[in-house]
């Protein structure tokens, strides 16, 4: 981060996409379908993605997915990132994330992890992630079962939480239950395009949108909370900075924290596609087929013409606020929200974490429930999710996943897919 903030040329955060494959399909969430004309890159591959990304002086790379724990080869990557002098962190839904991948992954050396968690209410949950029942339920057992295992003093393990309309008003009640385990909240406001304006990460499901002018209270009392939870000491992972950046976003659909209106890529983040090519962000990919793989990368990373072409697509994009993007922008040229980061990372070392029974967190989480006066889910069970347009190498293509994820309990009796083997 240091070099970061002196240079702003040093790539301090690396999305890697290290699998094209999910066994959820969230309403939100195009990235499964965004990357599905790749290749999963083997390890001899990511040896050397690694070797490049500390060429050009890389620090966190973010394993991503998909669902990365489908990959049973997740403890060697972590391995591979690790002995090249690299901070690999996790990232997962929890749906099928065992005990032992979590133990055999902190063996390996990890101690960073990221569960996504977007409600209290079970229902309402597996909704949100396709209408897969017990969802919910999983990822409340693997953070209990992360939280036991990623035991560091210096580990930092977090909700990641969607910001939409169906949850805003359960975000300060997970920021309490994060508190309470010793995680953090780190929050993403939702992301939504139409086929016609294809960005790979976002889905189209208008539904999840806030509707204005209705909703301006409602997201200003948020905000209000959340930054005085945060001053009193909850764990929130985002700056203030951040947290005022995202209600803007939820407002205008565009983001106020670009520098003269364009973000720091490929400066100071970037994402690598499952098969190893670069791509300016989670959103777009580069015309131009470069691997992060190839002996060249470096050289041609550091290159003009590179640069101009990134900046260009960068300048264009219509912006986002995926989290750690605008955290890093905001952490290298506000000092305010640097110094906010140097303390969220110093004082997670001297934190005692809190131990836990499951029997205490459900009971804790019941108690939110109350507190916060959130109600049963009342929505729809089962809506197929809007096809969404993905980039492709060429022309975009419009994609859905569709009926392939109707789990069994919303299925008419001749219908027999098997939401359980459902990975791409």
């Amino acid at each position: 981060m240091f070099l970061a903030f002196l240079t702003k040329k040093r790539p301090f955060y690396i999305q890697y996409y290290i699998l094209s494959r999910c066994n959820l399909n969230c309403r939100m969430c195009n990235i499964v379908e965004g990357n599905a004309d790749l290749k999963e890159a083997d390890l001899e591959t990511i040896e050397k993605i690694a070797a490049n990304l500390k060429k050009i002086g890389a620090g966190v790379v973010l394993l991503t997915g998909g669902e990365p724990f489908l990959r049973k080869d997740l403890p060697d990557i972590v391995k591979i990132f690790l002995d090249a002098g690299l901070n690999p962190r996790l990232q997962t839904a929890g749906f099928r994330t065992t005990r032992e991948q979590l133990e055999a992954c902190a063996r390996a050396g990890a101690k960073d992890i990221n569960i996504s968690l977007d409600s209290l209410i079970p229902d309402k949950q597996d909704y949100i992630n396709g209408s897969i029942p017990g969802s919910w339920q999983k990822a409340i057992e693997s953070i209990i079962a992360a939280n036991e295992v990623f035991s560091d003093p210096d580990r930092i393990c977090a909700f990641g939480t969607v910001l939409s309309k169906f949850n805003y008003m359960e975000v300060p009640a997970l920021a309490e239950l994060a508190t309470f385990i010793g995680w953090y909240q780190s929050l993403v406001p939702v992301h939504i395009t139409t086929t016609e304006h294809p960005l790979n990460f976002r889905g189209t499901d208008a539904d999840f949108m806030f509707q204005f002018l209705g909703d301006e209270t409602k997201l200003d009392n948020l905000k209000a909370k959340l930054i005085e939870m945060k001053r009193k000491g909850f764990n929130i992972f985002d700056s203030e900075a951040y947290l005022n950046s995202t209600f803007y976003f939820l407002r205008h659909n565009r983001p106020n924290w670009r520098k003269d209106d364009v973000c720091d890529s490929p400066n100071l983040y970037f994402a690598i596609l499952p098969n190893g090519d670069f791509a300016v962000c989670c959103d777009w990919r580069f015309p131009d087929r470069i691997s992060v793989a190839d002996p060249k990368f470096p050289e041609i990373y550091c290159s003009e013409p590179f640069r101009k072409k990134v900046f260009g697509i960068a300048k264009a994009c219509p912006g986002c606020n995926y989290g750690s993007y605008p955290e890093v922008t905001l952490s290298v040229r506000d000092t305010k929200a640097a110094l906010a980061r140097i303390k969220t990372v110093l004082f997670q070392k001297s934190v005692k974490i809190p131990k836990r029974t499951p029997q205490e967190i459900f009971e804790f989480i019941e108690h939110l429930r109350r507190k916060y006066e959130i109600p049963p889910y009342q929505g729809p069970s089962f809506k197929v999710k809007p096809a969404a347009a993905s980039q492709r190498y060429g022309d975009p293509e419009i994609i859905s996943r569709g009926p392939r994820s109707i789990p069994q309990k919303f299925q008419a009796p001749d219908q027999n897919i098997d939401p359980e083997k459902q990975v791409d």
